[in-house]
């Protein structure tokens, strides 16, 4: 819960910043055409942010307490909704406080002396920080409305000179973090996500961890949902850091055993075999491949339960091996080193849920905390490819980091990946 802690922490500082900077400006008379009205100014000076900080204080003490998905959801709205007028205001605050710094009274008296427009260099910041700040706000409104729900498949062939001759061509479909208590009640958009898994006609489905944000509870009513996903060779999944109930503080460990017991039941009702350090070995027109599904193990503060040789110990006499692993952290730090599997699949990262993806262009706040935090990545003749996730977490929204399905895509041949 410390990084939760420390985000509400963040969130109050921030507020109290902006809007000591903001009030003191309009004090000032600086804001005065902006703000004309001393209601106005009340509200969104004293109300709105006693609101904000009253609202992080109760999710504070309430999240580490909750037995349900709830306070998770409303959390994430009141982020939302802070980040959707603090960012407004922010971005506001950093063109007025420029010009403040930049432009001395003396230059814009020489400027309008020399005849050039009556606007001040000061106030032209001030007009273009208006504008610039209602991008973000733009932004956050279409991520929570239609880019949270705007799926997006993402095809990938990769070749392998050890894939089984049986196995050339066949296609995994490959889901991560759906999150389902984020949802709600609200079926109908993960109910599209499976139609359009389905259309992809996958060999094999593979689901790599985070089914839940903390609670089992969250998965009622979505068996009969994702219990629809087809694929001849099977549905298999992993356990994310989620999926450990870690995030809330339980009454004794027997409860906590036995939401943990519910999120293994309510995935497999749903179809999937759940691998918890443990492998099979998948068979296709005469061939065979291993595939490994690790619990999670991830750096920092995230559970470390993954056992990489006992996972595999049923499959070393396979030439080609899949790994399904939470965290891509983990292909780093031991799956590369342990050299048995050829392909590695996770997930965790969600692209951060905010990014831009254009070309070879790619940039997201993910990437000053991961290493590897979407798409793929080659080492060698070793790939990893990490899913943006279904699903979202934490902020109802996603900017230009749209949910993801991936489909790969395998052929024989030597190593690299191919257009399709």
């Amino acid at each position: 819960m410390h990084y939760q802690s420390g985000l509400i922490y963040l969130m109050i500082f921030l507020v109290l910043a902006i809007d000591v900077f903001l009030f003191w400006r309009w004090k000032k008379g600086g804001l005065n055409r902006h703000i004309p009205g001393r209601t106005l100014a009340i509200l969104l000076f004293a109300v709105l942010p006693l609101f904000s900080i009253a609202g992080f204080i109760y999710i504070g003490y309430r999240l580490p307490h909750v037995d349900n998905s709830l306070i998770y959801r409303n959390f994430g709205w009141i982020l939302f909704t802070f980040l959707s007028i603090y960012s407004f205001k922010l971005i506001y605050s950093a063109f007025h406080g420029g010009g403040l710094l930049i432009f001395k009274r003396s230059s814009e008296e020489k400027a309008n002396k020399r005849h050039y427009p009556r606007i001040t260099r000061r106030k032209f910041l001030s007009q273009v920080g208006i504008i610039m700040a209602t991008a973000p706000f733009v932004s956050l409104m279409f991520g929570a409305f239609r880019g949270r729900f705007a799926f997006y498949t993402r095809h990938v062939r990769l070749s392998f000179p050890n894939l089984p001759e049986g196995f050339d061509g066949v296609r995994i479909a490959h889901i991560s973090d759906l999150h389902l208590g984020s949802f709600g009640n609200n079926r109908e958009p993960l109910r599209e996500a499976v139609k359009l898994i389905n259309a992809e006609h996958p060999d094999l489905i593979l689901f790599t961890g985070d089914m839940v944000n903390n609670f089992a509870g969250e998965m009622d009513g979505w068996e009969s949902i994702f219990s629809k996903l087809k694929a001849p060779m099977g549905k298999f999944s992993v356990l994310g850091n989620h999926d450990y109930g870690n995030y809330s503080r339980w009454q004794s460990k027997a409860e906590k055993a036995a939401n943990f017991d519910g999120i293994i039941a309510g995935q497999e009702r749903m179809g999937f075999k759940v691998l918890k350090n443990e492998s099979v070995i998948l068979t296709r027109n005469g061939d065979s491949i291993g595939l490994g599904g690790v619990e999670n193990w991830g750096t920092a503060s995230y559970p470390r339960n993954g056992d990489l040789d006992k996972t595999s110990q049923d499959i070393k006499g396979q030439s080609f091996s899949v790994l399904m692993s939470h965290d891509p952290d983990h292909w780093d730090q031991k799956v590369l080193k342990h050299g048995r599997f050829d392909l590695t699949l996770s997930g965790h990262t969600h692209g951060m849920q905010f990014g831009i993806e254009r070309g070879d262009f790619r940039w997201s706040p993910a990437q000053y905390v991961q290493k590897r935090w979407a798409g793929l990545y080659q080492e060698d003749d070793k790939f990893l490819y990490v899913n943006r996730g279904l699903g979202y977490h934490g902020l109802p929204a996603r900017v230009g980091m749209p949910p993801e399905i991936t489909i790969i895509e395998l052929s024989r041949g030597a190593s690299g990946t191919e257009p399709m």
